[in-house]
């Protein structure tokens, strides 16, 4: 993986924050830099798939698509987000169908 430099302007919580993480993680600064700036993204990832998942724009198996998350760990994060699971119509009429036999 090739590096690239690149500057970011951050509060001073923040570094504050950062700072007191280096120390008890015994990390270099720049490595944990890294760290939550992948965390974050996979993080924004999730939300937008989850924000286009509830307003109906995707289904299920697209946003497990997108996150790369397993339908599982999916049933797992929409109810710890307090995210309602939406069953398509089709599907719907197919488990009455299958509960009602």
């Amino acid at each position: 993986m090739t590096l690239k430099v690149t500057t970011v302007r951050l509060p001073d919580e923040a570094l504050d924050e950062l700072q007191k993480l280096t120390e008890e993680l015994k990390k270099d600064r720049s490595d944990l830099l890294r760290e939550a700036v992948e965390i974050g993204i996979e993080e924004l990832k999730i939300r937008h798939a989850l924000d286009l998942y509830t307003r109906g724009s995707i289904s299920f198996g697209k946003l497990s698509e997108l996150t790369g998350i397993s339908h599982w760990e999916l049933y797992d994060e929409l109810k710890k987000r307090n995210i309602h699971y939406r069953y398509g119509e089709e599907r719907f009429e197919e488990e009455i169908r299958r509960l009602t036999r």
